[in-house]
């Protein structure tokens, strides 16, 4: 396998540019390296927006020698291998590998051996009406009891915003810096459960704050954000704030990471930015230490 290839990023906003490019640069330890260079026609791979058509189309009429790949919702007819946004970091270098070098093809399987016959007699399965003698619980039974898809949540009228956040203090802080804005707030501190709020309800915002175990913060992110075409504006905060954790974050496709000190103007522009608050001023409110 190649040590190093070339990769031009077509058709990209100027955040994900960097996002993607400082990704590269972490990465560039495991082979192959991935190196990113702004001339796409030396390129090896070009990675195209695919939400952008004029850029499909233009590496299209290029037809450049380059291997191409696909980041977006729809491959555009071009037939191109695509990654679905919000982007994994592991996965996309994973499926850069299969482009640029595609596996060996798989051995044949070895000559089935067929079984020796066994001769016994048939059984009759129980009929639904004789469980009712016995102390065993008819199958149907057991699966509406512990099959994790027969819950049913209780129907409740939801608000337009959620905050998932483990902490009793944390979470009514951040409840209270929101609630301000005039958004109508659920509060989950579970993190299985606010899978199944967002499933089953159109959120505008979600608030992920530090959340421990499974699904993690970032999971609930990407989740969020695939709800098309009504995905919520996601806000993350955090208690670190490096290069690293706010790659992934963008990556799994946070509109913001924030640390919990962020100022209440900068909170403010936020929400203005994503149509969740009034331009007009707010009332400074003390929220006490994070």
């Amino acid at each position: 396998m190649q040590a190093q290839y070339t990769v031009a990023l077509v058709g990209f906003p100027p955040a994900e540019v960097a996002t993607l490019s400082s990704f590269f640069r972490l990465a560039a330890r495991r082979p192959p390296a991935y190196v990113v260079q702004d001339e796409p026609r030396t390129a090896d791979l070009l990675l195209v927006n695919a939400d952008h058509p004029r850029a499909i189309a233009a590496v299209q009429r290029a037809a450049l020698p380059a291997r191409v790949m696909l980041i977006g919702l729809s491959d555009g007819g071009s037939g191109w291998p695509l990654q679905q946004r919000p982007v994994r970091l592991v996965p996309l270098l994973s499926a850069l590998d299969r482009v640029m070098v595609p596996p060996p093809p798989a051995p044949p399987p070895p000559p089935s051996i067929p079984e020796p016959r066994r001769d016994f007699a048939s059984t009759d399965v129980m009929p639904h009406r004789e469980f009712a003698s016995t102390d065993v619980m008819p199958p149907q039974a057991l699966q509406s009891r512990f099959h994790p898809q027969s819950r049913v949540m209780t129907d409740v009228p939801r608000g337009e915003a959620l905050l998932v956040a483990q902490s009793l203090v944390e979470g009514r802080i951040l409840l209270k810096r929101f609630r301000q804005y005039g958004l109508a707030m659920d509060w989950c501190r579970e993190p299985q459960q606010a899978q199944a709020m967002m499933a089953a309800h159109p959120y505008r915002l979600v608030v992920i704050d530090r959340v421990q175990g499974e699904p993690d913060g970032l999971s609930l992110c990407r989740q969020a954000k695939q709800r098309r075409p009504d995905a919520p504006v996601v806000v993350m905060f955090a208690t670190t704030t490096g290069s690293m954790e706010r790659m992934k974050a963008g990556l799994a496709g946070a509109d913001a990471y924030l640390s919990r000190s962020v100022s209440e103007g900068e909170l403010h522009r936020l929400l203005v930015r994503h149509d969740l608050a009034e331009e007009g001023g707010f009332q400074a409110t003390n929220f006490g230490e994070f």
